[in-house]
């Protein structure tokens, strides 16, 4: 940079301040500006959610004229539209999603877990934009899959695009794609806490408020936008509950042992279908298709297997089913998401392994219901049995609490909630220990070792040209808001750092005169070339105690920065994954 001239004007009063502010609080952009982009990617998540609700919502209409619910239309349809609508849908879905595949290039992923746990945080556009047309496709059908694995999907996408448009270093990318995915699940279920810890417990495999900070704020924004803006409410409606007494708990935790020796059952019924379909060399669209057809075959004898469940669940927690009828769509709908899901579609199972377990905690209600009637409500058995067999199903228990307390909109659950899914999860991971998500959330993500500085880069450093005046020197601590202000050459090479701490005094002595601050310059701050792996980083932070350290080329020019948080982020994840 070319030397500035001298300027002896005195600074205005409030640059002096702003910049005492900034001495005694060494402000640091991690916390309001990271919180600040995960708002703005709840809000835009929850909108990328809202418009695929409604695309399906679309979809439904124009298939079979109204838009009250899946099991409605089947039921409203004749048997043989009913038996081939899947097998058509399927094959149509499956046609989109081999195109998507074939759209994602390399180093880039199609699948948000993959990219927040394994990945750069890059999701790649076209494929994910095509997964959530082929899921559209499958769900509108009666694909007996959940549609809000595809709204989540592309909730992360807006985090990924604009972590792409930020520059965004790689650990906070996969962050800020964690805030897209947290928005989504937000706004599927109407559920804000469950949302985060849902990211947090089993992608991120760790609930240090660094990472669950960001995803609480892109929830509650997801939430706020869908239920505020347009009117969205809690997805399950049951009775309101009073806490049930203390015998009715001790006999819900049993429904926690039955849901943790279920759960591993349902797992692996679910692999047996996957390795079943894997196994058949056929094109993706035929299996796709006899997956639907699997599905249609099932719904002429019980309609209530199409779509996700809601409908369903909702009907059961008003009571009133017998439990042969209740067995009876339990063992359909198991074979009509296996079928699904083992096919390949693209879609959830978070929303059908809610609905086995309403199935089941409405079998044990009417169990106990004969030995010990009045003991408890019938409602609260079905939403225990939810909640006991979703953290027996994905190792998370306290998200799964949280999110029956929050869709069904009763505290009154709490307590038996607790206990039940603390058993259902610990027995589950004695009996099995993979969840529903450990392949795709990436359990074995590789260690950090390889990693350098200039993975971690950030491009935005606060910068002054060695000739410049006072007052631009101040100008650029007050702009960039940062205790240290690097000093470069005339041929862009790094000279030093000046730090707030020495320039606030001498600025309040010069007093305008415009006195020569190049005594200030500490020309031997610390630095990190942009090929100096990440171990040789940490060390040089553990003898420096701010938060960035400028990154050099091999010339000597300043190529941007490192952030401290940046790194603690990245180990912090490794090794919560470990942990887990």
């Amino acid at each position: 940079m070319a030397a500035m001239n001298q300027d002896s004007r005195p600074a205005p009063r409030w640059r002096r301040v702003v910049l005492g502010l900034v001495d005694r609080t060494r402000a640091d952009d991690w916390h309001l500006g990271l919180l600040t982009a995960a708002a703005v990617i709840g809000v835009l998540g929850a909108l990328a959610t809202i418009a695929f609700r409604e695309v399906v919502t679309l979809a439904e209409r124009a298939l079979y004229g109204r838009s009250d619910g899946l099991v409605q239309a089947a039921s409203h349809l004749p048997a043989l539209e009913r038996l081939f609508v899947p097998a058509l849908g399927g094959i149509c879905a499956g046609i989109v999603l081999a195109w998507a595949r074939k759209s994602v290039s390399a180093g880039s992923s199609s699948d948000y877990m993959e990219a927040i746990a394994l990945g750069d945080g890059q999701l790649a556009v076209r494929g994910s934009l095509l997964r959530a047309l082929s899921s559209a496709i499958t769900v509108s059908s009666g694909g007996a899959i959940g549609r809000e694995g595809s709204m989540v999907q592309l909730a992360a996408l807006v985090g990924s695009l604009f972590g792409r448009w930020r520059r965004a270093a790689l650990p906070r990318r996969r962050l800020l794609v964690a805030c897209g995915a947290s928005a989504g699940v937000a706004a599927a279920y109407n559920a804000p806490i469950a949302g985060a810890l849902f990211v947090a417990e089993i992608v991120l495999h760790s609930v240090a408020i660094e990472s669950l900070g960001p995803l609480i704020v892109a929830a509650v924004a997801a939430n706020l936008t869908t239920s505020q803006l347009f009117g969205y409410h809690p997805v399950y409606h049951m009775p309101m509950l009073a806490e049930p007494g203390g015998l009715a708990t001790v006999v819900l935790a049993l429904l926690g042992l039955i849901a943790g020796f279920g759960a591993p059952v349902y797992l692996r019924l679910l692999d047996l279908a996957r390795h079943a379909f894997a196994r058949w060399k056929a094109p993706l669209w035929a299996r796709l298709g006899a997956g639907g057809l699997a599905v249609g075959a099932i719904s002429v004898v019980e309609p209530q297997v199409w779509g996700n469940g809601y409908s369903v669940v909702n009907s059961m927690l008003q009571g009133g089913w017998l439990a042969p009828a209740l067995l009876a769509v339990l063992v359909l709908k198991l074979l009509a998401v296996a079928s699904t899901a083992g096919s390949g579609a693209v879609g959830g199972v978070f929303t059908p392994t809610l609905f086995v377990g309403a199935a089941v905690g409405g079998l044990f209600g009417a169990l106990v219901r004969l030995h010990a009637p009045g003991l408890m409500p019938e409602a609260l058995a079905i939403a225990v049995g939810m909640g006991a067999f979703l953290a027996a199903s994905t190792h998370a228990p306290l998200m799964s609490i949280l999110m029956i307390v929050e869709m069904t909109g009763n505290f009154g659950l709490m307590l038996p909630l607790m206990l039940s899914c603390v058993l259902a999860y610990s027995l589950s991971r004695v009996l099995q220990p993979e969840s529903i998500y450990s392949e795709a959330a990436g359990s074995a993500a590789p260690t950090p070792a390889t990693a350098m500085a200039v993975d971690f880069l950030r491009s935005d450093p606060a910068v002054v040209a060695e000739g410049a005046s006072l007052d631009q020197l101040e100008q650029a601590f007050v702009h960039f808001r940062r205790p240290h202000v690097y000093v470069l050459g005339a041929d862009g090479r790094f000279v030093g750092a000046v730090s707030i701490h020495d320039l606030a005094p001498f600025a309040r002595q010069q007093r305008g005169r415009g006195g020569d601050w190049q005594a200030l310059v500490r020309r031997d701050f610390p630095t990190v070339g942009d090929q100096t792996p990440v171990w040789r980083v940490l060390e040089t932070f553990a003898t420096h105690a701010g938060e960035r350290l400028p990154v050099l080329d091999a010339a000597g020019k300043l190529r941007g920065y490192v952030s401290k948080s940046d790194l603690v982020l990245m180990f912090r994840e490794r090794l919560g994954g470990a942990a887990h």
